[in-house]
Formats: structure tokens, C-alpha cells, sequence
């Protein structure tokens, strides 16, 4: 009995926690990130995810704690994403040209810092991806709310939902 109780309180931690905020149906999944994908510096909290056919647009959604450093440069992002969209538009190879065109806006009407990316690429031949990220200050915390998607209405409305309920108002 020892045995069991004790791998069974050791489990808990690959349970996965739904995104407050969600839709709780079956077409919606959760991975059990903290056993996957903790390190020092950042703190998956949760990730759900629903692909089509289950649900159209298909959607992730992810909550994750930042600390120190990552924490500070995150915020600033937060709060002003042209800084992203600069250094995603820059050539790592400078060879090479940036084959994505990338456009940010920040969110309006929210109660956290955050913004509204859209990745697309240049030739035309794929539609974009979009994605949308809120953030709240806890102390030396940071917790993001990050969705991505292929549909910008969806994405921006969902990441507003998420942020309610897992940052609060």
C-alpha cells in the first residue's frame, strides 16, 4: 500500500491541467508539461490544444510562468512587440532574406500588457498563423497567456477569455 500511495502523490504532477477559460469537452487535449518541460528560468503551467476535425480553427493555448531575466525581457516584449517583429524580420544569415512577412498590433481594451502577431509568408502559398499574448506581473513572476492559431478573430478572442480566468481582472 506504501508503494502505491506513493507512486500515485508522484504521478500527480503528469496530470495534465486543462487552460481555465476552455471549452471542457473531449475536443479539447492537455499535456502534462511540468514533468516534460520545466527548467529554472520558466514554469509551463498549463497547454491545451484542439485540432479540426474536433474543432475549426484549430487552437493552442498555453500558460506559462517566466522568472528573473526572461521575466523582464518577456514584460518589455509584452509591451512593446514592434521590438519582436524587428528582430523576427532580421536575417539571421544575412545571406539569406526573411521569407515571412510579420505584422503586430497590441491588444486594446485589456487589463495586462500584451499583443496580436500575425507570421505569414511572403510568397502567399500558405495562409498565416496567428497568435496573441497577455501578461500579469506577480511579484518577480510573470505569467503569460500565449495563443496561437489560424484564425485571428478566434486567437484574440481566446486569448482575452484565458487571461480572465487564469490572470484575473
Amino acid at each position: 500500500m506504501g508503494l502505491g500511495l506513493t507512486l500515485g502523490l508522484t504521478g500527480c504532477d503528469y496530470l495534465p491541467r486543462q487552460v481555465a477559460g476552455l471549452q471542457a469537452d473531449a475536443s479539447w487535449g492537455a499535456l502534462p508539461l511540468r514533468k516534460w518541460l520545466s527548467e529554472e528560468r520558466a514554469e509551463p503551467i498549463a497547454l491545451s490544444f484542439c485540432a479540426p476535425p474536433e474543432c475549426s480553427p484549430g487552437l493552442a493555448v498555453s500558460v506559462i510562468r517566466l522568472k528573473g531575466r526572461d521575466a523582464q525581457i518577456t514584460e518589455s516584449l509584452l509591451k512593446d512587440p514592434e521590438r519582436l517583429a524587428r528582430a523576427l524580420r532580421s536575417p539571421i544569415d544575412r545571406k539569406k532574406p526573411v521569407q515571412t512577412d510579420v505584422a503586430v498590433e497590441r491588444l486594446k481594451n485589456v487589463p495586462y500588457p500584451g499583443f496580436a502577431i500575425t507570421l505569414s509568408p511572403k510568397d502567399g502559398k500558405k495562409a498565416p498563423a496567428y497568435g496573441a499574448a497577455l501578461g500579469r506581473r506577480s511579484g518577480e513572476d510573470l505569467d503569460v497567456v500565449l495563443v496561437i492559431g489560424v484564425s485571428h478573430e478566434v486567437v484574440q478572442q481566446s486569448v482575452r477569455e484565458v487571461a480572465a480566468r487564469e490572470l484575473g481582472v
